[in-house]
């Protein structure tokens, strides 16, 4: 057998193990990465089935703003369950909100934040009703006197919103003008029969201060109806 003859076999037999090393056994055992999943959030627990029930809820969440959120807030000013209602603009009321059956209210009153906060739980209203009828008066409304203020409030819809709006949640500020003036943003979430809302004003009434706290006490929002609804 001549030398070139013997060459080729050779040549063919140390392909074939080339391609045999880098097959799909090889590739098959590099790392994969993946993104991690983003955890679900938490399942929803029973409709509450009395009004007793609707109120214990309603208390579980208030928040606790203690001096890490904001020095001023270390201790809430006021907290009553006296009946207030829902914001609703230019508009009295919301028309499902004299269905109510808990409601609870809390105040911080600083010198450079005010936060108010106030719940309200239904036996039998899903609390994305509420936003609907609140979202339909905003369709409408850009300027109302408020009640019993001698204030006159301009509705003001910053872009992008302080927090992403949707089907259970709703943002907006004021422009509050009387012998001053002032910012006051407000922040609607809804989940399962309750309706949390936040209204918030930051340093010298401006409106950059009022949504950068909206933003930061968000988050504390919506955990705290995750625990109750």
């Amino acid at each position: 057998m001549s030398l070139r003859r013997a060459t080729l076999p050779l040549l063919s037999l140390l392909l074939l193990i080339g391609t045999t090393a880098c097959g799909p056994s090889a590739a098959a055992e590099a790392p994969r990465w993946s993104a991690p999943e983003s955890p679900a959030p938490p399942p929803p627990p029973p409709a509450p089935t009395s009004t007793a029930e609707v109120g214990t809820r309603v208390k579980t969440a208030m928040l606790d703003l203690d001096a890490k959120f904001h020095p001023e807030t270390a201790a809430f000013t006021e907290e009553n369950s006296d009946a207030w209602k829902l914001i609703s603009l230019c508009k009295e009321s919301l028309p499902s909100d004299r269905k109510r059956t808990a409601y609870r209210e809390r105040v911080w009153d600083g010198d450079t934040v005010w936060i108010r906060q106030y719940v309200v739980g239904y036996l039998k209203v899903p609390g994305r009703k509420l936003a609907d009828e609140l979202r339909s008066v905003l369709k409408n409304c850009t300027q109302y006197e408020v009640p019993n203020d001698g204030r006159t409030s301009t509705i003001v819809r910053p872009s992008p919103p302080p927090v992403p709006n949707g089907p259970d949640v709703i943002t907006f500020c004021e422009r509050l003008k009387g012998n001053s003036t002032r910012h006051q943003c407000t922040l609607f979430v809804t989940r399962g029969n309750f309706v949390m809302e936040l209204d918030v004003s930051g340093e010298n009434g401006d409106l950059a201060a009022a949504t950068a706290l909206l933003k930061k006490i968000a988050p504390l929002a919506t955990t705290a109806l995750e625990k109750i609804a």
